[in-house]
Parts: C-alpha cells; structure tokens; sequence
C-alpha cells in the first residue's frame, strides 16, 4: 500500500489531479454477481450486488464512467432518500452514508444522529476515465435514516454526479446529472433488467408547457385580442387561448408540486436559492392572477357580447385590459426566470424572437399598416340584389328600419353610415361593448369614430378610434352611398373642385353673436368653398377640427354653416330688398344680385364652455390667428324627400344644423313667389343658386335662452314673413323662452307631447323628426316621441 501511495504521489506531480489509482491485494474490487446497467443521456453505471446466504447483508459495487463525486441510494427523489455519497479526496474515495428530504446536500446520518452502516470494501479512480467503488452494509441497520435492502422487483433507486472532473465534492450537480430507476433486486446472478424513470418528465413537461404557453402562446392570444380587435370571433379565439394556457400551466406546475410539496413549506423554501424562490414566489402569484383573469375575461366577454347598456365594458383601457397586461408581465417574468434557472439559451432566443416580432407589430398597429382580419361583407350582394340606390329609394328608412316588414326581413343586418357610404357591421364585435350597436345602429357614425363627438345616450367622453380601425371599416363597406359627396372645395392651384379635404386653415377673423358664442372663419392659401353648394345638400353635415400647435386639445365636431359666410348673409340682405320691391310690384333699379361662385373664409358658430383641454375654450381665447387641421365635410347623409313634412327640434346651439336648409326654403320660396307675381320666365331671371327645387313644409321648434341666441335670424324670421304670399305654407316656427318675438309664437314651457299635439297637425304622417340640442334634451324628446307612436327620429 505504501508503494502505491508513493507512485500515486510521484504520478500525482506529473500528470496533475487526475491520478489513476488502483487496489494492492488487501483492495477488493471483485464484481458481486448480479449486475444492472444504467445508461442515459451522457452518464453510465454498472450497479453490482449481492445477498449474503442469510440475507442479512448485501454486498455492492458501483462503476460510474465519471471521475467527479457520485452518489447512489433507494428513494424516488430526493426529499426521501437513503442516499451514500462518493467523494475525491486527494485521489481517495471516501464514502458517508447519508439521506436526504429535500434539494440540498444530503447530511450524513452520522451528523443527524444515526451511524455510519457502509463499509468501503475496495475502490479505483480514474481507470480510463471510470471510478468504482465497492462496500458492504446490513440488510437491516436499524438506523432510522436507512432503508432496508431485501429481494424485490422495482425497487426505486436515485443517482446523480458532478458536473465536471472538478467537482470532486458534493456540489450542486447542474442540469441532466441526475436520474431515477427501478431496479429488480433480485440476486440471481448475470444481467437483472432496469427500468429507467425519467425524474425530469414531470420538469420537462412544466418547462415546455410553460414555454409554449408563456413563451409563445400567450402572445399569440394578445396578437388575436388587440390587432383583430374587429373581428367577430376574436373574443372566443383570444379567451380559448388563455384557458388553455392557465389550465396548462397549473396542471404541470400541480404535477412537479406532487413530487415534491415539501418545497413550499417555508423551513425547506428558505433553503432554495435565490432563482428557485423567485421562480416558486412569481408562479404563485401568476397562478392566483390567472384564475382571477379567465374567470373576470368569462364575466367581460359577456358583458361585451351583451346589449344591455354598460358603460364599464367601454372605458379604454378596460380593467380586464390592465390585469391582462399584469397577468403577461408576471408569465414572462416567471418563464425568464425559469430559463436563467436552466441557462437555456436556446429557449432564451426564441423568447427574444417572439418579442421582437410583438414590438414589429405594435409597430405596424400604431402605423395603421397592419393586416386587418374581417369576415367577407354579406350586404354588398344584398343591396345590388334588391336594387336599393340612392336614386331608386330612401336609404334612411331601411337603415334606421322604421319599416317593420324591412326590419323583420333583415333584423340580422346593422347598417350605418360612415363617410357617406352605407356599412354592413353585423360580422363586428364592438370592443367597446355590443350595446353601443342598439345607441347607433342607422346613424353617421363618422363623427363618434373621429373621436368629434360622444354617443349622445352615454356620459362617456369622446373617443378617437385607432388608425387601425380607420382601415377596418374600409372593409365593412357595401359600395353604395346614401348621396353624392360634395364638391364643396376648389382648388386654386390646380382649378379642380375637391370633395373632401383635411388641410391646415388659419383662423382669420372672429364675430361675436354674444357672449359665449361666436362665428370663427378660416382661411387657406390653396382653397375656396363654392357658393354653388345649397343647403339642401349640406344639411347634416360637419367638420372635424383640432388645434394644430397643441396637441393636448381635444378635437371637436361642428356643424356646416354656409349659409353663414359673409357673401351669403349679403347676397340674402340684397335679395330680401329686391323681393320686397318684387311682392310690392315696385320697379328694380338696382342690378339684380348674384351669389358669388366662390368663398374665402370657411365659417364654424361656436359656443365657449369652460372645460380642460376643451377645443371651444382653446379657441375663443386664441388672439394669434392660429392654425387649425380642418377635415371633412363630413355627414351629409340626409335625404329630403318631395312633399314632405319635416319637424326640427332644437335647443340652443342645435339650431345650427338646420340654418343651412332652412336658407335653401328660403330662397325656394323667393322663387315660388317671383312664379306667382311675375311669371316662370321672370323666375329665370333671378339666379338663386337652387339647382333642384324639392317641395317640403318645415315645423321647427327651438328653444332658447335669450333673444340674443336666435343666431341666423335674418334666414328663419325673412321666411315666416313670406308665408302670407305663398299659396301654401312651408315653414311654422314655435319658441321656447322667456321673452316676446312679434313674428312667431312663444311658449315658457319645455316641450311635452301636448306641445306637438298643439302645433303638429300631421303628428304621425310627417316624414321624420329631426332632433339637435344638448345631450339630456335629446334624450328627453325622443323619449316623449316615441311615447307617442313615433319612430322616424333623427338625433343629429
């Protein structure tokens, strides 16, 4: 023994740490019979042994192609293990009989109170790479740590090893180092057959569920929640994805628990490092949060698909919308940590791909360049089939569907107007909750997507729709519009009418009416507004308008008043003069006047409220001739039909949507009267700039607060007094104030149906009622008209 030690120490200095060391006579290293061969992954080891006659003890020996610290024992894992460890010492194998109930570095049992029962019986080191060590122990010790040895099939056995030929000392033995086998302890002799378990399968299978679901799948399920946000079946796709994520997720992360619950418990938590903790402590929390997330995404999805008004579901973002990206944030969080545990760089790429490419497409969605899912428009087919055309019949009655026959044969259709053109949204799942369809269903909804205006049945404030929902309604249109758009601009550069327009305009001058409210003109360079454009044409219509140097102010929506430029108000005082001279035969000595082909300014009437950021405060305070982005005209999908009745309702500065059409009766009555006084021939004369005179009666209610308030007088005030020369009448006007006019009836009270009743002789064959006024009275009339039988209603 001590001429091995000798040449050990010399070959020690030689060669450097990795000695072969190797028995002299008194060094037994005879195989016991019985041999088992464990083979996987990287590691090999023959496990030999041997019952005693009497069976009371059992000889063994273990070959392992490692030259690092080895360990072997019976027990399914480490957190009940009879475990007995093999480590270098200077080339010396020394072996502890030891145990183990959790992951940490198995005491000996000596040092937990109970005896050291293995006796090494022979061992080499490093023999081509292998180590082997022979020892012998009772059956039965007695020990409380041990487990007893006896002949039996499938007997459970853990193993593990260093990671490399430095750890010679029991250390931690890294990833893939470790195994679990059943063994048929049976001392026959010859090869015994092993049954190799997989103690990672359960970690493999919550490391690659949690990947794919973490890693991948939860993205996927984001993708289809916000970038599909339009698409009928997104709420089902995104929802089926989760539950399959969070079911997936607790029922491996419950698997690895099973084998081993004592983690949790803080006297054996305490002693996991810190990866471990922080991967235990986020999967908690991630468990609890995802059970709260799917059962509140079940309660938001029928919330969202219902119609019963909520306005919860539409407030953006949506709680459910928070809690999802915490949910996300902690899945990612828990996944990176669990592959830090792994140092999988492999895993680690492909998570940084799959943000990458999320980052790509927030990208794109914020552009309003990404690829938009809709299911194929089913109406384009049905209007060209039923032959429903702007010139054949009225739109409006089948897309407001106060035809109950129209409304039984299509109730499964949700038809409304944007930019002109008919829309087919029946295919849509509102991401703000499917009740606001009930609230806007046969409207011009371009004004609530450009964020201008609210939904007037709700108190929520206005809300700009994303460029990527701009292109979604691209697809839900049908093709057919309600009229023709308007060729209000004129380009000066290029000499061509244009029909839409969102261009930079400078505020020019400023008019007061009273107080709050003022008429605002805009110029620009490049373009004029055509005189040519009557009311009967504009009336409906709107521009969307916000500040161009602070982007903090709210853009807001205001009515067409063209009748309202300075050459109209002139050209209608002119034309007032001639008609008094014309109904009093007197003769003309004046040129008779001519509406000018073209207009500089562009007018808006606007009324200041004090509010934060609010658009008309901005600009009653702006004395810098600012610069405004002016889009539109927008709306102007209003159709009059001939012999009418329309009723106009409006408060305060809802008048102003009528002052447009009520100046087009005004000079189509002009021309009824020249008719009857002097002729068809001598009508000719007189260019009132009414290319098409459609026949109609006007009953209009207002209700204001001051006589100061009756903006646009001269219009509504010249027309009643030309009633009395037409052979029928076609305007009535009935005030609501506190005041005396001498031209039309006033009334103190608000409107109830006794004042429809008092002033509407047509109560139910009138064509439609238009209402315009503050939110709560619009609310409160069509409530009162709809009381009363009547559904044509118009809320602009």
């Amino acid at each position: 023994m001590l001429r091995i030690l000798v040449l050990g120490l010399i070959q020690d200095i030689i060669l450097g740490s990795k000695i072969f060391y190797y028995h002299d006579p008194s060094n037994d290293i005879i195989k016991p019979r019985t041999h088992a061969k464990i083979s996987e992954s990287n590691t090999i080891i023959d496990f030999y042994f041997e019952f005693s006659q009497d069976q009371k003890e059992v000889t063994m020996m273990i070959e392992i192609d490692k030259i690092s610290y080895f360990s072997f024992g019976l027990g399914k894992s480490m957190s009940d293990a009879d475990v007995w460890v093999f480590e270098i010492d200077k080339n010396v194998i020394i072996g502890t009989d030891s145990h183990c109930s959790k992951h940490q570095v198995p005491p000996t049992d000596v040092s937990s109170g109970g005896t050291n029962d293995i006796i090494i019986l022979g061992y080499y080191y490093n023999e081509n790479g292998k180590s082997g060590v022979k020892f012998k122990r009772k059956a039965n010790t007695g020990d409380k740590y041990d487990k007893e040895l006896k002949q039996q099939k499938g007997v459970d056995f853990i193993w593990a090893h260093g990671k490399n030929d430095q750890s010679l000392k029991v250390s931690s033995h890294g990833k893939g180092n470790f195994g679990y086998v059943k063994i048929d302890l049976i001392d026959k002799g010859g090869d015994i057959d092993v049954d190799i378990e997989d103690e990672n399968k359960y970690y493999k299978l919550h490391k690659w569920t949690n990947f794919i679901c973490w890693g991948i799948a939860s993205d996927l399920a984001i993708i289809v929640g916000r970038y599909f946000k339009t698409w009928g079946y997104r709420t089902y796709l995104h929802g089926f994805l989760f539950i399959m994520i969070i079911a997936s997720s607790l029922t491996t992360a419950f698997f690895m628990l099973n084998t081993d619950w004592e983690i949790l418990e803080w006297k054996h938590f305490k002693d996991e490092s810190i990866k471990n903790k922080f991967h235990i402590v986020f999967f908690m929390i991630l468990a609890f949060c995802m059970i709260i997330q799917c059962i509140g995404g079940i309660l938001y999805n029928i919330m969202l698909t219902s119609y019963k008004i909520n306005e919860k579901v539409s407030v953006k973002p949506s709680y459910h919308a928070i809690f999802g990206s915490i949910v996300y944030a902690i899945g990612k969080l828990q996944i990176i940590a669990g592959l830090f545990m792994d140092n999988d760089i492999r895993f680690m790429l492909i998570l940084g791909a799959v943000l990458t490419i999320r980052f790509i497409l927030e990208v794109l969605y914020q552009r309003g360049t990404l690829m938009v899912m809709t299911k194929s428009n089913s109406s384009s087919s049905y209007f060209k089939k039923n032959k429903v055309l702007p010139d054949q019949e009225s739109l409006l009655d089948k897309i407001n569907q106060s035809d109950l026959e129209v409304q039984e044969q299509n109730s499964d259709k949700l038809w409304c107007i944007y930019h002109n053109q008919i829309i087919d949204l029946s295919q849509m799942v509102h991401p703000g909750g499917n009740y606001i369809w009930n609230l806007i269903q046969g409207q011009d909804i371009t004004k609530y997507v450009l964020g201008a205006y609210p939904v007037p049945q709700l108190t929520l404030k206005p809300y700009r729709h994303s460029l990527y929902t701009l292109q979604a309604l691209q697809k839900y249109k049908t093709g057919v519009y309600v009229n023709e758009d308007l060729e209000l601009f004129y380009n000066k550069t290029t000499q061509r009418p244009v029909k839409k327009l969102k261009a930079i305009w400078t505020l020019a001058t400023v008019n007061p009416y009273t107080f709050l409210i003022a008429k605002f003109e805009f110029t620009n360079q490049q373009f004029q507004l055509r005189n040519a454009i009557n009311g009967l044409d504009t009336f409906g219509s709107y521009f969307i308008i916000k500040s161009d140097d602070n982007n903090d102010i709210h853009q807001r929506q205001y009515t067409m008043v063209l009748s309202m430029t300075n050459k109209r108000v002139k050209y209608r005082k002119d034309i007032l003069e001639l008609y008094k001279k014309i109904i009093n035969l007197q003769p003309i000595h004046k040129e008779i006047p001519k509406l000018e082909e073209f207009e500089d300014e562009l007018p808006l009437i606007i009324k200041k409220y004090e509010t934060k950021n609010g658009f008309s405060n901005y600009i009653h305070e702006d004395n810098r001739q600012g610069q405004y982005i002016i889009e539109g005209p927008y709306g102007n999908s209003i159709q009059i039909e001939n012999n009418s009745h329309l009723i106009f309702i409006a408060g305060g500065t809802g008048l102003f949507p009528f002052l447009d059409i009520l100046d087009y009766q005004l000079r189509v009555s002009y021309n009824q009267i020249v008719k009857m006084k002097l002729g068809e021939e001598a009508s000719k004369l007189i260019d009132l700039g009414i290319n098409e005179i459609k026949k109609f009666t006007i009953t209009m209610f207002l209700a204001v607060n001051s006589i100061e308030d009756l903006i646009g007088r001269d219009i509504y005030f010249a027309l009643l007094s030309l009633q009395q020369y037409l052979d029928s009448p076609n305007f009535k006007l009935i005030v609501k104030g506190n005041f005396k006019l001498k031209e039309c009836p006033i009334i103190e009270n608000r409107f109830t149906q006794q004042t429809f009743i008092n002033h509407i002789s047509d109560l139910n064959n009138s064509t439609t009622y238009f209402i315009c006024g503050p939110p709560q009275m619009n609310i409160e009339v069509e409530r009162i008209l709809r009381d009363m039988g009547i559904m044509k209603i118009i809320v602009l």
